[in-house]
């Protein structure tokens, strides 16, 4: 009997403070097992903190996992929003951080979307580039809605609201959404925040990740592309999908590679 094909990723990772930022909000993983990014929400405090912690509750919850389904992938974004709830409680200044999640998680044969945001996942199969995500913000409701032409998208005033986000706000966070997707040797997924999206176009991002640049020369280019027009911060990941039992090293990228711990400040004066 033949089993299931063991899947895992050959992942590359970048991720960039931007020309016109002063601090990166943003946090991305990669490893054979999980691509993540998490956008730190702007107009709310520590998004910085939001982003790493988010990741990093992910990883080590995912981290002990063998073989993950559907509700344990939720449980640990329930258990990375109750996260930030309790570091806003610990540490009054940060309460009300907020942050996207958008990743992918390796399951044997079978993937799972999570996605709360607008940070977007993206697949290239057999030349056909998807746009696997939905947006979770205002402007994509209007669009839904047929209330706003995609071409008024860039330049409306309000297409940097989300709709949700992770905040810690509600126990069980149940707009977060976990999706399974079925997985091929040769896929190639990237994983962005909109500091890509929002400023490179999706036929230049489709161009560069057809080319046969391995994912972390991918993550690279784009980055470089993106850079001179971005007016905020930048992290892509990109992996690809191949059958071996051989699992990718992970590493960190972005704030969360840095402190992620708020200052408590003095009760004195």
């Amino acid at each position: 009997m033949h089993s299931p094909a063991a899947y895992r990723l050959l992942p590359g990772a970048r991720s960039d403070i931007g020309p016109r930022r002063s601090e990166n909000q943003d946090s991305g993983y990669a490893s054979g097992r999980l691509m993540l990014v998490a956008d730190g929400v702007g107009g709310a405090p520590a998004g910085h903190l939001a982003s790493g912690l988010a990741v990093k509750s992910m990883v080590a919850g995912l981290g002990e996992m063998t073989e993950p389904d559907a509700n344990s992938v939720q449980e640990q974004v329930v258990r990375a929003n109750a996260m930030l709830a309790q570091t806003g409680r610990d540490y009054p200044s940060v309460r009300g951080m907020a942050t996207t999640m958008t990743g992918l998680v390796m399951a044997g044969d079978v993937g799972y979307l999570v996605h709360v945001g607008d940070s977007r996942a993206f697949r290239l199969r057999d030349g056909v580039f998807e746009q696997m995500t939905v947006d979770q913000s205002w402007v994509q409701m209007l669009m839904d809605e047929g209330m706003l032409d995609p071409a008024e998208v860039s330049t409306h005033p309000m297409r940097n609201m989300l709709m949700h986000s992770l905040s810690g706000a509600l126990r069980d966070p149940e707009y977060a959404r976990v999706t399974p997707v079925d997985l091929r040797a040769g896929d190639r997924w990237l994983i962005a925040t909109d500091g890509l999206t929002g400023y490179l176009p999706a036929e230049v991002i489709a161009e560069q990740l057809a080319e046969k640049y391995d994912p972390s020369k991918a993550a690279d280019v784009l980055v470089d592309l993106c850079w001179p027009h971005s007016l905020d911060n930048i992290t892509v990941v990109v992996g690809d999908v191949v059958e071996t039992d051989v699992a990718s090293e992970g590493w960190f990228v972005g704030a969360v590679a840095e402190t992620t711990r708020p200052v408590r400040r003095s009760q004195a004066g």
